[in-house]
């Protein structure tokens, strides 16, 4: 299990460092303005920028708090820059941002836009591997207590550009109700 993020503390990685660092999956992209790029909220940009991160690489989202981070070319693809493809580290991982704190779990709008859901990216191998483990059902649970928290769910109404858009890759594993009438607007 990970250290957790000072920032969330309550949030674990259950998927083992080992796993991650031998997978060809997260914080890579195929186009450079691709959606899923990570979103910080405005304190967790600032925590970067403090950290001596250039505050133009990341574009502002349509909440007018939240921004997203600017990939850059690597190979055939995109990366995140704070992804490092040599050794498969993320630079600033003890103070990434909660969209990359969730992964494998997605926050999305469902295919009909009218609520906001919780899911699982099959795209990711242990998430697709072990779903239907006794511990990953548990971690699923711990994860909708963490983000229906107050704290969390007030960030995410705040920030709600965090919240995607359907994805098919994605199993739905929770209605949010709390954040589906904070968005109560259509999202298609």
């Amino acid at each position: 299990m990970e250290t957790p993020n000072p920032a969330h503390p309550t949030l674990y990685q259950i998927i083992p460092s080992a796993v991650c660092f031998s997978c060809d999956v997260c914080c890579r992209f195929l186009e450079a303005d691709s959606r899923l790029a990570p979103i910080f909220t405005e304190t967790e940009k600032a925590r970067v920028v403090t950290d001596g991160v250039d505050p133009g690489l990341f574009r502002p989202q349509a909440d007018g708090a939240s921004a997203q981070i600017q990939l850059k070319h690597h190979d055939d693809f995109y990366i995140c820059p704070f992804f490092n493809p040599e050794t498969s580290h993320c630079t600033i991982y003890p103070i990434r941002p909660l969209d990359c704190q969730l992964y494998p779990f997605a926050l999305m709008f469902s295919e009909n836009g009218n609520e906001v859901v919780l899911g699982v990216d099959t795209l990711c191998p242990f998430g697709e591997k072990y779903f239907e483990t006794e511990a990953f059902q548990r971690h699923i649970r711990d994860v909708i207590d963490y983000v229906e928290s107050e704290a969390v769910t007030a960030q995410l109404i705040a920030n709600w550009s965090l919240i995607g858009n359907y994805q098919e890759t994605v199993i739905i594993v929770h209605t949010l109700a709390q954040l589906t009438d904070a968005t109560s607007a259509p999202h298609t």
